[in-house]
């Protein structure tokens, strides 16, 4: 199986590049932040909507990305009429995609170039999925501080995960082990593990993005995240185990209320969208519902995590 989380419809020229331009001098690089949200979704309908212990998924990443201090602006990039409102409702500017990068098809990279086309004015893009609803303020900082340190021209986040990749040979039918030898299985306290890719966020200069149209390029840093924000969002399971993490691991700003029970039902709670007040349930058609899973959820969350059960999840 593969480890990276997405696929890249393009190929990054110049990884071992000299240090970033944006890091000479004494100027502060304009950061803008950008998160892809489209109207349509195959796995989970309206997906970026959805409610995730009541708030609409993509409030998760506004709100993280807002009080981390570290961007200029915070754009969500949409299709639909109904999550520009949300968005907008949450705190984030909003950025009318064209069509033909929204489809089943298109990739993330075609809405990145369609978003700086539009808005020229940044040194230094963040692309943030709104399916990485883990996300803390305190990441965004240190990534960013990554790629200060490192002068790169791009960053990437990835966790530590130790587990033994294989592959099988479609002719054959043979497997042989890809990341350790069988014969020397390493202990867990000896080894370093992998560095997977999560797909949470990155960060990429405004050279390589017009150089290359791609999120990573030229020199790469990385951001080591926790293993907790390498999960999917593709199934009702998948938001039922991230639903619980996000109760411990998400970012609840000063002043919100964790809600009480696990019904989320329309019609029996509020959803709370942060950047503004609040919309009623009923009212808000669409946005989907979050389920809790309760005490025996979190064991089962622990046990899948254990087991190594979390996958990765698809691009936005």
């Amino acid at each position: 199986a593969a480890v990276a989380r997405h696929s890249f419809p393009c190929s990054p020229k110049t990884m071992a590049a000299p240090a970033s331009p944006v890091f000479d001098g004494d100027v502060v690089p304009r950061i803008v932040a950008v998160i892809p949200a489209r109207g349509g979704s195959v796995s989970v309908p309206r997906k970026n909507i959805k409610i995730l212990q009541g708030r609409p998924l993509i409030d998760w990443v506004i709100q993280a990305a807002e009080y981390s201090g570290i961007f200029d602006e915070v754009w969500v990039s949409t299709d639909d009429d109904e999550i520009h409102m949300i968005a907008k409702k949450c705190g984030a500017k909003v950025h009318r995609r064209s069509p033909h990068t929204a489809t089943n098809t298109a990739s993330t990279e075609s809405a990145l170039v369609d978003f700086v086309k539009a808005h020229p004015n940044y040194d230094v893009l963040c692309l943030v999925q709104a399916t990485s609803p883990l996300i803390t303020p305190l990441d965004f900082q240190k990534g960013w501080d990554a790629m200060r340190r490192a002068k790169a021209d791009s960053l990437v986040t990835c966790v530590r995960a130790h587990r033994f990749l294989w592959s099988v040979d479609k002719r054959s039918g043979v497997a042989r082990a890809v990341n350790y030898d069988p014969a020397k299985r390493p202990r867990r306290q000896d080894w370093d593990g992998e560095l997977i890719e999560n797909g949470a966020f990155y960060f990429t200069t405004k050279e390589v993005m017009e150089r290359e149209e791609c999120r990573l390029g030229g020199r790469v840093a990385l951001h080591e995240m926790e293993e907790h924000t390498f999960a999917e969002l593709d199934s009702p399971t998948d938001w039922q185990i991230v639903a619980n993490m996000a109760m411990i691991h998400g970012f609840w700003p000063p002043g919100s209320v964790k809600p009480e029970g696990t019904d989320e039902s329309p019609g029996s709670a509020e959803v709370t969208i942060l950047g503004d007040s609040k919309l009623g349930l009923a009212a808000a058609a669409g946005l989907g519902m979050g389920v809790g899973l309760g005490v025996a959820g979190v064991a089962a969350l622990l046990a899948a995590a254990a087991a190594g059960l979390l996958r990765s999840k698809a691009a936005a």
